[in-house]
């Protein structure tokens, strides 16, 4: 080889040369190696080994680069009286993330989920979460899976900038300031909850309403849109009772509402766990024997056993379709979605998913589709899930986020569930209820807008 050829050679492998310091390989020495190895190779041939393997140097590192996975933080609660929630919610986010790495990651990068326990407390949870962003670099959070916990941490989102897609029942009580990087995806939210108001005058042509609820600002809260709501239907509250969570004798709320006048033609019962079972048990006691609107937390089999079989066949609550899925219609556009969501669940686990598994494998979902579409950057992640995405989730239900509505789900979409041998079963839609009353999605949106569920 000439020695302006041998120049030229040089020159072009020059800028790959430069970055020799970045591999494993020792670059200036190949030639020389290359010699001992073989004393009558020519100049040239040394000098294309030399290239050759500093090209395989760069695909090695840009491939280990590549395999580098996505963490994305888990943030639940796995103690105190939500943790049943977690433990679901867990196990449809993990299923989701095992289906997607086994098909190949994203882009050919596996998900990696970093999991932290909040034990129910917003200050450890607020820790936790600029732990995920600063230190664990996780590009978006699953996560909080409680309104108290999200309450006293919902500024830290914005402040790390990592998204959380977060399944708190009442997520509207999130300022409108903080929500910038924080959604729901929990369909079957508060406001759902009093829609079943409408189906109650729908089918038993119930107008005068009495309520019982836990005393406190959540159940206060709810109160108030109950009351709102119960008007679009032309239905009044008659009388709003209120005891602590912690009670176990409700009677004496109870016989105030079933002595109120004018007489209530149904109960509305909101709250969680003993509270909630024990309202709709001695409503037959305090001799009210109504049809009963139940809104709150016990959306899990577990939770509503020690209902008797009486109170739960006239019990009704909005549902989204994954909690009835046995007896869902096999006309529902969305059945073939939830029963595929079981199908795997089951196979996975053996058991049967209550609603928070597929809550958990949608908050998952919303990442992974995000991931998919824009990539791993935490700012377009956010970007994404506010104002870009739509999908049918496990729930099924449609979520379709706007940055001034962070549930993104059609309420009015919602089934009707009651309550048979200790199972959710359906019973009807929303929608044909409220389009029988002539209500319609304009008047249900001016609404949500009242009552900050829409903040614009």
């Amino acid at each position: 080889m000439s020695r302006s050829g041998y120049r030229r050679l040089i020159a072009i492998s020059d800028p790959l040369l430069r970055g020799r310091h970045h591999l494993h390989i020792q670059i200036s020495c190949l030639p020389r190696a290359v010699a001992l190895l073989a004393p009558r190779i020519t100049e040239l041939t040394a000098s294309l080994a030399c290239a050759a393997l500093l090209f395989v140097g760069f695909v090695e590192q840009a491939s280990a680069q590549g395999q580098q996975p996505i963490k994305v933080g888990l943030l639940l609660t796995y103690v105190g009286p939500t943790a049943m929630f977690a433990r679901y919610e867990d196990k449809g986010a993990r299923m989701l993330i095992e289906q997607v790495n086994k098909d190949g990651g994203i882009n050919g990068r596996p998900i990696e989920l970093v999991g932290y326990d909040t034990e129910g407390k917003p200050d450890r949870a607020g820790v936790l979460y600029r732990r995920l962003a600063q230190e664990d670099k996780v590009v978006a959070v699953v996560g909080p899976d409680s309104i108290f916990v999200l309450l006293g941490m919902s500024s830290i989102p914005s402040e790390v900038q990592v998204m959380s897609v977060a399944a708190p029942g009442l997520y509207e009580l999130v300022q409108p300031q903080h929500r910038g990087y924080v959604v729901s995806a929990w369909a079957a939210n508060t406001f759902s909850g009093t829609l079943v108001l409408g189906y109650l005058k729908d089918k038993f042509k119930a107008n005068k309403i009495g309520m019982i609820t836990t005393s406190d600002s959540i159940g206060e809260t709810v109160a108030r849109t109950v009351k709102t709501m119960a008007a679009v239907f032309g239905m009044e509250v008659v009388e709003t009772a209120a005891q602590p969570a912690s009670d176990r004798d409700l009677l004496p709320s109870l016989r105030k509402l079933a002595n109120a006048q004018p007489k209530i033609e149904a109960l509305y019962v909101f709250g969680s766990g003993p509270f909630a079972n024990i309202a709709m048990n001695q409503s037959e006691l305090a001799g009210i024997n109504v049809p009963i609107a139940y809104n709150g937390g016990n959306v899990i089999p577990e939770f509503i056993k020690e209902v008797s079989p009486e109170t739960g066949k006239r019990t009704f609550l909005a549902s989204a379709r994954s909690a009835i899925a046995a007896t869902l219609p096999k006309a529902d556009p969305y059945y073939d979605r939830v029963q595929k969501f079981g199908s795997d669940y089951r196979a996975k686990y053996n058991e049967a998913p209550a609603l928070p598994a597929a809550v958990g494998y949608d908050m998952a979902f919303a990442v992974v589709d995000a991931l998919r579409a824009v990539g791993p950057d935490p700012e377009k992640l956010r970007d994404y899930i506010r104002s870009k995405q739509t999908f049918v989730g496990a729930q099924g239900a449609e979520f379709k986020r706007t940055p001034s509505y962070g549930y993104g789900t059609d309420a009015t979409e919602l089934a009707v569930a009651s309550i048979e041998n200790g199972q959710f079963v359906y019973s009807g839609y929303l929608k044909d209820s409220l389009q029988r009353l002539g209500v319609t999605k304009e008047a249900l949106t001016d609404k949500m807008r009242e009552l900050k569920m829409i903040a614009e």
